[in-house]
């Protein structure tokens, strides 16, 4: 291509990597959310810095809408937004997928062991 990025490429870079198309997941599964409220769902031990940068991303992309209540104690939550929501779809279709491959991925290391067993 002459350098123009492609609608792959700009969907990976908005909603991808190892974690921003989790919080998205996890977020459109529930109403809202708090801070460590999501960062205890998300499997994987992502830190605080991390879950917090990441959220940021999102927020400035227009994925996710960031709640403060402007109360003491602070309280912040995160929810999905009307726009964030369309990624629903895709990322449905995406943990289908993974679970379809790790599926057969089972499978063809059940048949490796049994061929291994017979020799």
């Amino acid at each position: 291509m002459d350098g123009q990025k492609t609608g792959i490429d700009i969907t990976l870079e908005v909603v991808c990597g190892k974690w921003k198309g989790l919080i998205l997941w996890k977020l459109l599964h529930e109403d809202h959310m708090r801070f460590n409220e999501l960062r205890r769902a998300i499997d994987g031990n992502i830190s605080s810095r991390i879950l917090a940068r990441e959220l940021k991303k999102l927020v400035d992309d227009g994925l996710v809408a960031r709640i403060d209540y402007e109360t003491v104690p602070p309280r912040v939550e995160y929810q999905v937004t009307p726009y964030g929501k369309t990624t629903a779809s895709f990322l449905t279709n995406m943990n289908n997928w993974g679970l379809e491959h790790k599926r057969q991925s089972a499978t063809k290391l059940e048949m490796a062991d049994l061929i291994n067993r017979e020799k």
